[in-house]
């Protein structure tokens, strides 16, 4: 079985991960896959793809250059002319050129779902432009997989229709290739949060420091590592000056493997306005990493029936220092490394090999 991926390009993303991973385990699986780029010629993951085909088309069709859209559309056809199956791994780029170039072949299309679109459109007003485009075809597409009920619910809202029958959901997984063995943390007076993640409006980080000086309020000690980098660093910093909470917090910038800030730490706080399936807590789970997340949409079906011991309903610096503060942490972490067998890649990528196959996947109660 021959499966095509379109995606921008192969950098850093947490969608471009998720295409890593798949094909990765697909090919493990007896598949033969291509990865093609249409964005640009990055490919950060080159070392988990290194049995798949990838095939840069960026400098054969660019979007905001209508004389190459001709060529360009002549290289991606001939791409998927003997292909079973073409996924779209995101939306505009990937999910026009896999509409387009599919029409009048017998080659299954399906769109690949990794975020709400509701939200994401109701925070960052997508062009109206794009989202007829978008809609026009995710409404004409019979096959759609998504990272969470919550992403899938979330584009019926959008399209403003039911779920359809064709749409799976078929959450993220543990990657227990980057998975390590860590010696137990040693005991310490002062409770060691960390955040992963793009310092951006859409993770809220006034939150962070709000959490901070509610902890600060209950008497307990705390310090935070946020791991990551964004737009909002310099104020982030300049407010924690402010609150005179700068010598609780420290940037460790971009890192590739956050799996040694994972260890250390005894809360994962995750304060999205928004989210698919976060591949953070995926890493943190099988660590037996509690987690004190604001209700960011996919986030809570990670943690099921328990979700209330997770998640607060408010999303404010107070309710997270409560909820942190009530935490039985050795309890969660025990439950919590139990729960990551949930999202074992040999569990997912079993559904893959299904939905390729086309079986219908059985819904799990997690």
């Amino acid at each position: 079985m021959k499966i095509v991926f379109f995606v921008r390009d192969l950098g850093l993303g947490g969608v471009e991960r998720c295409v890593a991973l798949v094909s990765e385990g697909l090919i493990a699986r007896g598949c033969k896959v291509s990865i093609v780029m249409l964005g640009g010629n990055r490919n950060l993951w080159a070392a988990r793809t290194g049995t798949a085909e990838v095939i840069d088309l960026s400098g054969t069709w660019q979007g905001k250059k209508p004389w190459t859209w001709l060529a360009g559309w002549r290289a991606a056809r001939q791409q998927i002319k003997d292909a079973d199956i073409l996924i779209a791994a995101t939306f505009l780029m990937p999910l026009y050129m896999a509409y387009a170039v599919s029409r009048g072949l017998k080659t299954r299309v399906i769109g690949w779902v990794h975020g709400p679109l509701f939200e994401l459109d109701q925070f960052a007003t997508m062009n109206p432009i794009h989202r007829s485009a978008c809609q026009y075809i995710y409404r004409r597409l019979n096959e759609l997989v998504f990272v969470s009920e919550h992403a899938r619910d979330s584009l019926a809202r959008w399209l403003k229709q039911p779920v359809g029958d064709g749409w799976q959901v078929l959450p993220n997984f543990v990657d227990e290739k980057e998975a390590k063995i860590y010696p137990e943390k040693p005991a310490s007076p002062t409770l060691q949060l960390l955040f992963v993640g793009r310092i951006a409006v859409e993770k809220q980080p006034h939150l962070w420091l709000e959490t901070l000086a509610s902890l600060n309020k209950k008497g307990i000690p705390a310090k935070l590592t946020v791991v990551g980098d964004g737009p909002l660093e310099d104020s982030l910093k300049n407010s924690a000056k402010t609150m005179k909470l700068d010598h609780q917090i420290s940037f460790a910038g971009h890192q590739s493997n956050v799996g040694d800030y994972l260890a250390a730490a005894n809360v994962l706080l995750l304060t999205s306005s928004f989210e698919g399936c976060p591949l953070v807590v995926l890493e943190a789970m099988p660590l037996g990493l509690v987690v004190a997340s604001t209700n960011a949409g996919g986030v809570y079906e990670l943690f099921g029936k328990r979700r209330s011991e997770f998640v607060v309903e408010t999303a404010s610096g107070e309710a997270l220092a409560e909820l942190i503060s009530t935490q039985r942490r050795p309890e969660l972490s025990i439950w919590l490394k139990q729960r990551a067998k949930h999202y074992s890649s040999g569990q997912i990528l079993q559904q893959w090999i299904n939905l390729c196959l086309g079986r219908k996947n059985p819904k799990n109660d997690l």
